[in-house]
């Protein structure tokens, strides 16, 4: 290959990597491996070779190595689209030429190149079209970082040939917004070079993952909490109105029962905007049993919930779910007099898998771990007012997801977690075979905690607004049937319209 040109693969390694502060290597390392990449000797005797050394300028050695360690290095170079290990750092190089050695033979035909990798722990994508040639001339680079169309415009006189990570630079995005105005890459804080990964779809996959988890809170929690209402709360659906009478037969026993519920979701996260859907499955058993003051239940639910994410712009599609289970509680304490005043308590483990599509990568990054759970609330019914039941609740819950993303054979952390408490008011109204029922919650994000990496999206979200309306119907002296619409109103960086069902059967 000619190395004439070599240095402006490390001119676009290093302008990935100065953006999203890599620790792999620093900006000259990164030209200097960048220019010496051609000099990969592919002839002769070294043609069956897995591994070489490459020389810097400076008399340092880097190591290149074929993936798998058995593909010589003359046939990745010999293909338009490889992946080389460079000091233990996978690296995809393609082009739109014959071969990614034709291009480099043919410096003055323009073509297409693009370079993946793992950069600060999340997967980049650079992309440009022209000739090797042209980076002698002129002081502008037009590029697309992570499908995001920027432009580097360097000080008159100065040409990409020797650009250094300490020359000043105009950053520009496709719209001709500054991003970077007269700085250099090496003077740029971490809170800044965070910034611009953001603002170029760097960490859409970190916001969309955050997206999912802020709907999942309300998809795996909401669905239990539903069965818990029906079960305790004054009305027809729970028999508790027949307890409370002093006539509690119907209050007591094991039920049976299955859910589902589809939701159409869409929200924001810092930058970026999405939409997606939902949907999850749950059966469950719980005891109702009586106490000296009231109604107790203990119950058990599994089943398997899952979301999918697309952010605006389609830069990258989330899926994600897995199979949940969930041991939940609650305790009620009655009285004609003054009300009821039920607290209950939900735990959670789902084993999560998926992936994160993107266009502009060289693969999917694959998603798989675990999240964890709780949620508690204090509900307190006021007396009722001939067959109407008000409510005033209050509560709190948690999600912790550990996830682990693998992309090019580098595993990665995305670490988030959120916590939220809510209060509002619930109702409900009994007819002779069954209730009528409604709900106005309030929720309030109070953690927002992710990657250290990646702090940027931690930002307070706003408040949402989730109301609800559904009705329950005997079917059946022991069946019964229900069925509720959720949606948030006003202005919420979380939004979903939810479709709820459920059957019950009590033995």
């Amino acid at each position: 290959m000619n190395n004439a040109k070599g240095w402006l693969l490390g001119s676009a390694i290093g302008l990935i990597c100065q953006t999203a502060q890599a620790d792999g290597f620093d900006f000259a390392d990164l030209i200097q491996i960048g220019q010496a990449l051609p000099d990969i000797e592919t002839g002769g005797a070294a043609a069956s070779n897995t591994q070489a050394t490459l020389t810097l300028s400076d008399g340092r050695e880097v190591t290149v190595t074929s993936p798998d360690g058995t593909t010589p290095l003359s046939k990745l170079v010999g293909t338009d689209d490889a992946t080389f290990v460079v000091d233990g750092n996978p690296v995809n190089f393609s082009t739109a030429s014959t071969s990614l050695e034709d291009a480099y033979d043919d410096s003055g035909e323009p073509t297409t190149f693009s370079i993946s990798s793992v950069v600060e722990t999340r997967p980049v994508t650079l992309s440009w079209q022209g000739a090797l040639d042209d980076a002698d001339d002129g002081n502008t680079f037009d590029a697309t970082l992570n499908g995001q169309p920027i432009t580097l415009t360097l000080p008159e006189g100065t040409t990409l040939s020797n650009f250094k990570g300490s020359t000043p630079i105009t950053l520009t995005d496709a719209k001709g917004n500054v991003l970077v105005d007269g700085a250099s890459f090496n003077s740029l804080s971490s809170s800044a070079l965070l910034k611009i990964a953001s603002q170029v779809g760097m960490l859409d996959t970190d916001m969309a993952l955050r997206g999912a988890q802020k709907q999942a809170m309300a998809q795996n929690f909401g669905l239990i909490a539903s069965q818990i209402d029906a079960a305790m709360q004054p009305g027809f659906a729970s028999g508790s109105r027949v307890a409370v009478d002093g006539h509690g037969a119907e209050a007591n026993g094991v039920s049976l029962w299955v859910a589902s519920e589809a939701s159409d979701l869409a929200g924001h996260a810092d930058t970026t905007g999405y939409d997606g859907h939902g949907k999850a499955a749950f059966v469950g058993v719980d005891k109702r049993f009586r106490h000296t003051y009231g109604r107790g239940l203990i119950g058990l639910a599994a089943g398997h919930s899952e979301i999918d994410i697309t952010t605006h712009g389609n830069a990258a599609k989330v899926d994600l779910g897995g199979n949940v289970i969930a041991p939940y509680a609650a305790i009620s304490f009655d009285s004609r007099d003054w009300g009821s005043l039920t607290l209950d308590a939900i735990g959670l483990y789902q084993d999560l898998d998926g992936s994160s599509r993107n266009r502009y990568l060289a693969g999917d990054l694959e998603l798989d771990g675990e999240r964890w759970g709780a949620r508690g609330s204090t509900t307190y019914f006021l007396p009722p007012w001939q067959r109407a039941h008000l409510g005033i609740t209050a509560g709190g819950a948690y999600l912790n997801d550990k996830l682990r993303g693998a992309y090019l054979g580098t595993e990665s952390n995305y670490g988030i977690e959120l916590g939220e408490v809510f209060g509002g008011l619930k109702f409900s109204y009994e007819l002779p075979a069954g209730q009528l029922y409604a709900s106005a919650i309030r929720y309030h994000n109070i953690t927002a905690a992710v990657d250290s990496q990646v702090n940027l999206i931690e930002g307070d979200d706003k408040n949402r607004n989730e109301l609800r309306v559904g009705a329950s119907h005997s079917l059946g002296h022991n069946l019964d049937f229900d069925i509720s619409g959720l949606t948030v109103v006003g202005d919420s960086d979380t939004e979903y319209r939810k479709i709820q069902a459920t059957l019950a059967y009590r033995l």
